[in-house]
């Protein structure tokens, strides 16, 4: 797990250096909120790992928030929910799908919903990767937490989601601007290497480029 901000870490579910893979643990006063839960036996034991290094239990994790329906991010949720007994949120539209695919119980939320954790967690519902594809936004951290809205590579170069993993690829495409609206410098993803200062910039080129 590495500390990417006061409070906000990312724990590295990656097989190989290839293929990167992420989910996020944010250590909030009012508790700890997990977004992303991975696929395999072996995720759950890497986020129960570093929860203990955080002096954290399953019993602290106030609520799971989901960027969208994929399996490497949603398959594990039945048993987060058993051992935690959290809450799942997730974007309107992508929530019966969740728990269509693994169910669970899923709280629908509208675009710009702001959850009263970590100073305010927004979110924002850039559709084509899947219906109801999600971001974060940590206002007090001026940081995004992107999911597959943008991919990258482990240098940290920023790319459109894969049209072969997007039920619209222009929908996607065109939706990254959105992004544009918020004041941020770091930009926290699922696969490649996290952006931690000037990220905006750096969003804002890879914009300019699809459009």
């Amino acid at each position: 797990m590495v500390k990417i901000l006061e409070n906000v870490y990312s724990i590295d579910h990656s097989a190989d250096k290839n293929h990167s893979m992420e989910s996020w643990i944010l250590d909030c006063k009012e508790g700890t909120i997990l977004i992303d839960g991975g696929m395999t036996p072996e995720h759950v034991d890497n986020i129960a790992t570093e929860l203990k290094s955080i002096g954290r239990k399953w019993s602290d994790v106030k609520a799971i928030l989901v960027t969208h329906k994929h399996g490497d991010h949603v398959k594990n949720l039945p048993k987060l929910v058993a051992l935690t007994g959290a809450p799942v949120k997730a974007q309107e539209l992508e929530a019966p799908l969740i728990k269509a695919a693994v169910g669970v119980e899923v709280e629908g939320l509208k675009d710009h919903t702001v959850l009263p954790w970590c100073g305010g967690i927004e979110l924002i519902h850039i559709p084509g990767h899947s219906e109801g594809n999600s971001s974060y936004y940590l206002k007090k951290y001026k940081a995004i937490i992107a999911g597959d809205t943008i991919f990258g590579d482990e240098k940290g170069v920023l790319s459109a989601p894969p049209e072969k993993y997007c039920l619209d690829v222009k929908q996607a495409s065109a939706g990254m601007s959105k992004l544009l609206d918020y004041d941020f410098d770091a930009f926290i993803y699922t696969h490649g290497l996290d952006i931690m200062k000037g990220a905006k910039a750096k969003v804002k080129a890879l914009v300019d480029e699809c459009s």
